[in-house]
């Protein structure tokens, strides 16, 4: 018969009581993280532009048209405009001034916006 040290049991009873509570909580965190990622999922697969409607995203492409524009890469500047109109187009008043950058772009490059 083999005697246990009781500090080893109050040990592991105590490691358990830390253990479990940690558990719980990173099944509920992983739970609500699948959760989220999933909504978004769906959110970005309805809406394609979601992800690129920021203004500092839409402001870094229209320097990219603007740049291209004034190499004169019209192809380039085309595309990136007609990118901005796009995405804007389910936007709200916030990024209203991105659309109508570009679009007064795609005008002086004599390009109507789709």
């Amino acid at each position: 018969m083999t005697l246990t040290d009781p500090r080893d049991d109050s040990a592991s009873r105590r490691a358990r009581r830390v253990a479990l509570p940690l558990v719980a909580v990173v099944l509920v965190l992983t739970v609500a993280g699948a959760f989220w990622v999933t909504r978004f999922a769906s959110e970005v697969h309805q809406d394609p532009g979601l992800v690129y409607r920021d203004p500092s995203t839409l402001g870094k492409l229209l320097k990219r048209g603007r740049d291209a524009e004034a190499a004169g890469d019209r192809g380039t500047a085309i595309t990136t405009y007609r990118f901005v109109v796009a995405v804007g187009a389910g936007g709200d008043s916030t990024i209203a001034r991105y659309v109508a950058a570009a679009r007064a772009g795609l005008a002086r490059l004599g390009d109507k916006p789709h």
